[in-house]
Protein backbone atom coordinates (compact mmCIF):
# COMPACT_ATOMS: atom_id res chain seq x y z
CA UNK A 1 0.00 0.00 0.00
CA UNK A 2 1.50 3.27 -0.95
CA UNK A 3 2.24 5.67 1.98
CA UNK A 4 0.17 8.81 2.48
CA UNK A 5 3.26 10.89 1.73
CA UNK A 6 2.97 9.47 -1.72
CA UNK A 7 -0.67 9.76 -2.06
CA UNK A 8 -0.46 13.18 -1.00
CA UNK A 9 2.02 13.71 -3.34
CA UNK A 10 0.07 12.97 -6.43
CA UNK A 11 -2.12 16.24 -5.32
CA UNK A 12 0.85 18.71 -5.74
CA UNK A 13 0.01 19.46 -9.32
CA UNK A 14 -3.83 19.98 -8.94
CA UNK A 15 -3.48 22.40 -5.71
CA UNK A 16 -0.75 24.72 -7.93
CA UNK A 17 -2.01 27.99 -7.99
CA UNK A 18 -3.88 29.32 -11.44
CA UNK A 19 -6.96 31.08 -13.23
CA UNK A 20 -10.24 30.05 -11.93
CA UNK A 21 -12.21 28.21 -14.17
CA UNK A 22 -16.21 27.74 -13.31
CA UNK A 23 -16.67 24.57 -11.72
CA UNK A 24 -20.09 22.95 -11.32
CA UNK A 25 -21.08 22.96 -7.85
CA UNK A 26 -21.24 19.50 -5.66
CA UNK A 27 -23.42 18.22 -3.87
CA UNK A 28 -22.25 15.56 -1.40
CA UNK A 29 -23.39 13.83 1.26
CA UNK A 30 -20.31 12.04 2.44
CA UNK A 31 -20.05 12.20 6.06
CA UNK A 32 -16.38 12.10 7.35
CA UNK A 33 -15.57 9.22 8.87
CA UNK A 34 -15.84 8.85 12.60
CA UNK A 35 -11.89 8.26 12.82
CA UNK A 36 -10.65 11.09 11.15
CA UNK A 37 -12.89 13.33 14.00
CA UNK A 38 -10.30 12.24 16.36
CA UNK A 39 -7.67 13.55 14.17
CA UNK A 40 -4.11 13.23 14.82
CA UNK A 41 -3.77 10.22 17.46
CA UNK A 42 0.13 9.54 17.91
CA UNK A 43 1.02 11.70 15.33
CA UNK A 44 -0.33 14.65 17.29
CA UNK A 45 1.49 13.84 20.13
CA UNK A 46 5.09 16.19 19.33
CA UNK A 47 8.31 15.06 20.21
CA UNK A 48 9.28 12.68 23.43
CA UNK A 49 10.50 14.30 26.64
CA UNK A 50 13.88 12.70 26.25
CA UNK A 51 14.74 14.14 23.04
CA UNK A 52 13.35 17.84 23.02
CA UNK A 53 16.31 20.26 24.09
CA UNK A 54 13.90 23.19 23.63
CA UNK A 55 12.05 22.84 26.67
CA UNK A 56 8.85 23.68 25.09
CA UNK A 57 5.74 22.04 26.34
CA UNK A 58 1.90 21.88 24.70
CA UNK A 59 -0.69 20.94 26.91
CA UNK A 60 -3.81 20.14 24.34
CA UNK A 61 -5.90 17.24 23.00
CA UNK A 62 -6.51 16.22 19.42
CA UNK A 63 -10.38 17.73 19.10
CA UNK A 64 -9.21 21.07 20.65
CA UNK A 65 -7.37 23.68 18.65
CA UNK A 66 -4.06 22.18 19.99
CA UNK A 67 -3.46 20.37 16.55
CA UNK A 68 -2.87 24.43 15.30
CA UNK A 69 0.02 24.32 17.82
CA UNK A 70 1.06 21.29 16.68
CA UNK A 71 1.38 21.74 13.48
CA UNK A 72 3.18 24.89 13.71
CA UNK A 73 6.09 23.36 15.83
CA UNK A 74 6.54 20.42 12.84
CA UNK A 75 6.54 23.19 10.58
CA UNK A 76 9.32 25.14 12.85
CA UNK A 77 10.72 21.34 13.68
CA UNK A 78 11.12 22.38 17.08
CA UNK A 79 10.42 19.28 19.52
CA UNK A 80 7.98 19.37 22.31
CA UNK A 81 6.35 17.11 25.26
CA UNK A 82 2.80 16.86 24.94
CA UNK A 83 0.80 16.30 28.05
CA UNK A 84 -2.95 15.65 28.45
CA UNK A 85 -5.94 18.47 29.31
CA UNK A 86 -5.67 16.84 32.56
CA UNK A 87 -1.90 17.33 33.43
CA UNK A 88 -2.20 19.26 37.00
CA UNK A 89 0.67 21.05 35.62
CA UNK A 90 -1.49 22.77 33.31
CA UNK A 91 -0.30 26.80 33.59
CA UNK A 92 -3.64 27.78 31.92
CA UNK A 93 -5.35 30.09 34.34
CA UNK A 94 -8.78 28.16 33.49
CA UNK A 95 -7.78 24.88 32.85
CA UNK A 96 -7.94 25.08 29.37
CA UNK A 97 -6.07 23.95 25.63
CA UNK A 98 -3.63 24.83 24.65
CA UNK A 99 -1.63 26.26 26.61
CA UNK A 100 2.63 26.20 26.18
CA UNK A 101 5.79 26.30 28.07
CA UNK A 102 8.73 27.46 26.94
CA UNK A 103 11.79 27.35 29.57
CA UNK A 104 10.14 30.00 31.93
CA UNK A 105 7.31 31.29 29.31
CA UNK A 106 3.94 30.50 29.65
CA UNK A 107 1.10 31.18 27.21
CA UNK A 108 -1.86 30.20 26.42
CA UNK A 109 -4.72 30.62 23.67
CA UNK A 110 -3.79 29.26 19.99
CA UNK A 111 -2.88 32.69 18.27
CA UNK A 112 -1.29 33.73 20.89
CA UNK A 113 0.83 30.65 21.20
CA UNK A 114 1.20 30.76 17.21
CA UNK A 115 3.00 33.98 17.36
CA UNK A 116 4.81 33.58 20.14
CA UNK A 117 6.30 30.49 18.50
CA UNK A 118 6.61 32.63 15.28
CA UNK A 119 8.48 35.46 17.10
CA UNK A 120 10.70 33.14 18.77
CA UNK A 121 11.66 30.46 15.97
CA UNK A 122 10.04 31.54 12.86
CA UNK A 123 12.57 34.32 11.45
CA UNK A 124 10.17 37.18 11.97
CA UNK A 125 12.96 39.01 12.24
CA UNK A 126 11.22 43.02 11.75
CA UNK A 127 7.79 44.65 13.05
CA UNK A 128 6.67 44.54 9.56
CA UNK A 129 7.15 40.75 9.16
CA UNK A 130 5.44 40.22 12.62
CA UNK A 131 2.94 42.45 12.03
CA UNK A 132 2.40 40.71 8.51
CA UNK A 133 1.62 37.30 9.89
CA UNK A 134 -0.20 38.64 13.40
CA UNK A 135 -3.61 40.31 11.41
CA UNK A 136 -3.71 36.90 9.89
CA UNK A 137 -3.23 35.18 12.93
CA UNK A 138 -5.61 37.24 14.89
CA UNK A 139 -8.36 37.74 11.76
CA UNK A 140 -8.91 33.66 11.91
CA UNK A 141 -9.43 33.70 15.32
CA UNK A 142 -11.69 36.89 15.05
CA UNK A 143 -13.43 36.82 12.06
CA UNK A 144 -13.14 33.54 10.18
CA UNK A 145 -13.73 30.78 12.99
CA UNK A 146 -17.30 32.64 13.31
CA UNK A 147 -17.87 32.89 9.80
CA UNK A 148 -16.97 28.79 8.88
CA UNK A 149 -18.47 27.40 12.47
CA UNK A 150 -21.89 28.77 13.86
CA UNK A 151 -22.75 28.14 17.21
CA UNK A 152 -25.53 28.60 19.06
CA UNK A 153 -25.83 30.62 22.43
CA UNK A 154 -24.44 27.30 24.40
CA UNK A 155 -21.47 27.32 22.03
CA UNK A 156 -22.31 24.24 20.55
CA UNK A 157 -21.60 24.73 16.73
CA UNK A 158 -24.31 24.14 14.70
CA UNK A 159 -23.37 24.51 10.98
CA UNK A 160 -20.93 26.33 8.78
CA UNK A 161 -21.07 29.37 7.28
CA UNK A 162 -19.62 27.99 4.28
CA UNK A 163 -22.56 26.08 3.03
CA UNK A 164 -24.63 29.04 2.93
CA UNK A 165 -25.96 30.33 -0.33
CA UNK A 166 -25.23 33.61 -0.51
CA UNK A 167 -20.74 33.46 -0.26
CA UNK A 168 -19.40 35.08 3.33
CA UNK A 169 -17.86 38.29 2.95
CA UNK A 170 -14.61 37.26 4.59
CA UNK A 171 -14.74 33.94 2.13
CA UNK A 172 -15.19 35.94 -0.90
CA UNK A 173 -12.12 38.58 -0.09
CA UNK A 174 -9.75 35.60 0.78
CA UNK A 175 -10.73 34.81 -2.48
CA UNK A 176 -9.43 37.46 -3.98
CA UNK A 177 -6.21 37.65 -1.85
CA UNK A 178 -5.26 34.19 -2.70
CA UNK A 179 -5.84 34.67 -6.74
CA UNK A 180 -2.53 37.15 -6.34
CA UNK A 181 -0.28 34.54 -4.47
CA UNK A 182 0.61 30.79 -3.40
CA UNK A 183 0.14 31.80 0.32
CA UNK A 184 -1.15 34.52 2.57
CA UNK A 185 2.54 36.58 3.12
CA UNK A 186 3.55 35.75 -0.60
CA UNK A 187 5.26 32.88 -1.51
CA UNK A 188 6.20 31.19 1.30
CA UNK A 189 4.18 29.03 3.97
CA UNK A 190 4.17 30.71 7.56
CA UNK A 191 2.33 30.80 10.83
CA UNK A 192 -0.26 32.68 9.27
CA UNK A 193 -1.11 29.97 6.82
CA UNK A 194 -1.52 27.80 9.76
CA UNK A 195 -4.23 29.99 11.72
CA UNK A 196 -6.33 30.81 8.71
CA UNK A 197 -5.80 27.29 6.84
CA UNK A 198 -6.03 25.28 9.96
CA UNK A 199 -10.02 26.81 9.98
CA UNK A 200 -10.54 26.15 6.49
CA UNK A 201 -9.52 22.52 7.05
CA UNK A 202 -11.54 21.66 9.76
CA UNK A 203 -14.62 22.45 7.97
CA UNK A 204 -14.82 19.00 5.48
CA UNK A 205 -13.77 16.98 8.67
CA UNK A 206 -16.63 18.26 10.18
CA UNK A 207 -19.48 18.98 7.59
CA UNK A 208 -18.00 16.29 4.84
CA UNK A 209 -21.02 17.67 2.26
CA UNK A 210 -19.83 21.03 2.28
CA UNK A 211 -17.91 21.88 -0.95
CA UNK A 212 -14.89 25.02 -1.27
CA UNK A 213 -15.79 24.74 -5.48
CA UNK A 214 -17.21 28.00 -5.67
CA UNK A 215 -13.88 29.56 -4.21
CA UNK A 216 -11.52 27.93 -6.42
CA UNK A 217 -8.54 29.66 -5.55
CA UNK A 218 -9.38 28.68 -1.44
CA UNK A 219 -9.67 25.85 -1.89
CA UNK A 220 -6.22 25.13 -4.05
CA UNK A 221 -4.52 27.02 -1.28
CA UNK A 222 -5.95 24.64 1.02
CA UNK A 223 -4.55 21.42 -0.58
CA UNK A 224 -1.22 23.38 -0.73
CA UNK A 225 -1.38 23.07 2.63
CA UNK A 226 -2.61 19.94 3.51
CA UNK A 227 -0.37 18.30 1.44
CA UNK A 228 2.55 19.73 3.83
CA UNK A 229 4.16 16.76 5.57
CA UNK A 230 3.64 18.81 9.14
CA UNK A 231 0.22 18.73 8.40
CA UNK A 232 0.09 14.98 8.74
CA UNK A 233 2.34 14.54 11.61
CA UNK A 234 -0.65 16.88 13.79
CA UNK A 235 -3.46 15.81 12.15
CA UNK A 236 -2.56 12.25 11.12
CA UNK A 237 -1.82 10.77 7.39
CA UNK A 238 -5.31 9.30 6.92
CA UNK A 239 -6.97 12.54 7.80
CA UNK A 240 -4.56 14.80 5.45
CA UNK A 241 -5.37 12.15 2.37
CA UNK A 242 -8.97 12.05 2.58
CA UNK A 243 -9.00 16.21 2.79
CA UNK A 244 -6.74 16.25 -0.34
CA UNK A 245 -9.25 13.93 -1.88
CA UNK A 246 -12.26 15.90 -1.19
CA UNK A 247 -10.35 19.09 -2.12
CA UNK A 248 -9.36 17.57 -5.17
CA UNK A 249 -12.72 17.07 -6.12
CA UNK A 250 -13.79 20.25 -6.22
CA UNK A 251 -10.74 21.84 -8.67
CA UNK A 252 -9.83 19.15 -10.62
Amino acid sequence: MASSAALLGGHLATFARRPPRRQPRRRSRRIAPAAFLGLGGKAARGGDASNSTSGVTLWGSPGSRSPLVDWYLHELDVPFDAKSPGDPNNPHPFGQIPALRDGDVEVWESGAILMYLADCYGGLDTPAKRADANKWVVWANASLDPVLFIENERGQVLDSGARRAESPKALTRLESVLAQREFLSGEAFGVADVAVASYLLFVPIFFADVSFARWPNTARYMGRCVVRPAYSKAFGGRTAAYLADRIESWVA
